[in-house]
């Protein structure tokens, strides 16, 4: 049977968002972004497009990984930032208990839907909650993971070292960043890495001139070293890692392929960074990390 858990159990926890209660939460911009954008996310997974296809892959990537690990059946987990449910059910499937948290409700309610879709309610407890204050007990969980919600959050640092706190010693942290630099941003002339700070400088010139309206930038990327830092710093040992995700291919902001093309495109480019191939394997879109819990962080 399901049961939704409010945050805040315990008075360290009730004290916590009483502090962020009486001051603006930077993660109310990106829970009010997911709210509507929650349908979205339904959909993406069975999209014949090339942004369906990234995130389809990615998750069949974080699946393989997690089957590789061979848990025992008895195995506890935590996903956080279930979304629309579809890795909740496909775990749920393989027989694991899962707790599936996420910090919109409309995406909570996509979850229980998924479930009720798949027959897998029974092994999943969905908890209503915030990855920065977890309304779990230290050293729970056989693995953690959290695919495309670092990205979003304000502090991911903090992020990582709870999930390294409610994963048990010896356990698993599965976690994606953002990639700094994407392959195909490379490509486009218009896009290339080093006109960022001068992109940013007009972009911004013009909204002050109110030419633009203003626009506040939700999601965050990390180069791989930098994210390698955050695991390291949260008490966490990298085992894998890789990228996923290649395209849209543009030039000058213009797609110059039709989806079907695209998703082909991405394919051959996929299978390359999963072979290692140099260049290839470090421009991938996002960056997927296996980690285990450290035996001396608490």
């Amino acid at each position: 049977m399901q049961v939704i858990d409010e945050i805040g159990r315990t008075e360290e926890a009730n004290k916590k968002l009483g502090e962020a209660a009486s001051a603006v939460d930077p993660q109310d911009n990106v829970n009010n972004h997911f709210r509507a954008a929650a349908t979205h996310w339904e959909r993406i997974y069975d999209e014949a497009t090339v942004y369906g296809r990234i995130y389809q892959d990615r998750m069949g990537i974080a699946l393989r990984w997690v089957e590789e690990l061979r848990l025992p059946d008895t195995a506890h987990l935590l996903e956080i930032g279930c979304g629309a449910g579809f890795a909740t059910a496909a775990l749920a499937k393989r027989g694991y208990r899962v707790d599936a948290l996420d910090s919109v409700p409309a995406m909570t309610n996509l979850t229980s839907k998924r479930l009720a879709e798949t027959g897998t309610a029974e092994r999943v407890r969905i908890v209503l909650g915030d990855v920065r204050h977890l309304p779990m007990p230290s050293n729970s969980f056989d693995l953690v993971f959290a695919l495309g919600v670092l990205p979003w959050l304000d502090d991911p640092v903090a992020a990582v070292r709870e999930m390294a706190r409610v994963t048990r010693p010896g356990g698993y942290v599965l976690v994606t960043a953002d990639n700094s630099v994407h392959l195909d941003e490379i490509l486009d002339p218009v896009r290339v890495p080093i006109l960022r700070p001068l992109r940013r400088y007009l972009l911004s010139a013009l909204r002050r001139a109110n030419l633009l309206p203003p626009v506040k930038e939700l999601n965050r990327r990390h180069s791989r070293r930098e994210f390698d830092s955050i695991i390291s710093d949260g008490g966490l040992d990298k085992l894998w890692s890789g990228t996923v995700g290649f395209g849209p291919f543009t030039l000058f902001w213009k797609r110059v392929l039709p989806d079907s093309m695209g998703i082909k495109v991405h394919r051959l480019l996929q299978a390359a960074a999963n072979r290692r191939l140099p260049v290839v394997s470090s421009y991938g879109m996002q960056y997927l990390v296996m980690a285990t819990k450290r035996a001396s962080v608490e």
